[in-house]
């Protein structure tokens, strides 16, 4: 299981944010915040809860507790991401999908 002080740094991250940013929010400076990160300084109640509401996870998530939905939440906004970044077309890859599921209900009937 991730410590806590990974998970923060995994969300940050997955959000292209900088540390600079999360510590504005939660009103810290950033060498404050980067001593959360690093495992230098645990997390209190109120930090995990403003974190939560920050990433929009549950304080579960940050304690390295998640639950199947949860996950997905996250590989959805990464792919989301992944999406926007590429700009790739939506249309076309509903029908990508859609053809692959196909043909895989046909590889495994056979």
């Amino acid at each position: 299981m991730k410590k806590t002080f990974e998970i923060i740094r995994d969300l940050r991250e997955d959000r292209d944010l900088k540390q600079k940013d999360v510590a504005a929010y939660l009103k810290m400076s950033r060498t404050t915040y980067n001593h959360y990160e690093l495992g230098h300084t645990a997390l209190n109640e109120d930090i995990i809860i403003k974190l939560s509401d920050f990433y929009q996870v549950t304080p579960n998530v940050i304690l390295g507790y998640k639950n199947t939905d949860e996950i997905k939440d996250v590989k959805i906004l990464k792919l989301l991401k992944l999406i926007e970044k590429e700009n790739i077309d939506i249309d076309s890859l509903i029908l990508l999908i859609q053809s692959t599921k196909k043909l895989f209900k046909k590889t495994n009937r056979n």
